[in-house]
């Protein structure tokens, strides 16, 4: 399953990409997502166009387990997100292995900003969710692009929340 989600922010590229890899954006961004975060890995090389970005995170939802997936998971849901931010690029490739089912589910994409006007971007998210689990891999897929797109619908009000009380 492909899917796009795109949003609008007040802010340039730079400033978001700062903010997006910020230590105190990150520590009020996941309590509102109703997420545990737990950096694993954080890799900064260059600066300025230069910079490049490795990180790597545990993210557990504070959510249930819908009932036609408690057979496959033992425990919370959970995953490990790597990103790989490339500044000259203006993107992000994003992989999610799951703490379940992690060799038949296939969940990437590419993160990226498209500048639209002066101190205006476009978040453009392409996502791929594919599950191999006949008679419910469709299932599985609706159910992760659904949390997918709730969860950035949370992270963009919070982001331009964000961004107007904190101003470059």
């Amino acid at each position: 399953m492909k899917y796009t989600i795109e949003d609008t922010f007040d802010v340039s590229a730079q400033r978001y990409w700062e903010v997006f890899f910020s230590e105190e954006y990150n520590a009020a961004l996941w309590p509102a997502l109703n997420v545990e975060h737990e950096p694993v890995e954080f890799d900064k090389q260059g600066e300025g166009s230069d910079l490049v970005i490795r990180r790597r995170s545990r993210l557990t939802p504070k959510r249930e387990v819908p009932g036609f997936l408690q057979k496959f998971i033992k425990g919370a849901i959970s995953y490990v997100e790597e990103n790989h931010f490339v500044a000259r690029a203006n993107k992000m490739d994003t992989n999610t292995i799951p703490s379940f089912m992690a060799d038949k589910i296939d969940n990437h994409g590419v993160y990226r900003l498209e500048e639209v006007g002066p101190n205006k971007v476009k978040r453009i998210w392409e996502g791929v969710c594919e599950c191999r689990v006949p008679l419910v891999g469709g299932r599985v897929e609706k159910f992760l692009v659904e949390e997918i797109r709730e969860s950035y619908r949370k992270a963009t009000e919070f982001t331009r929340k964000w961004h107007a009380e904190h101003p470059a």
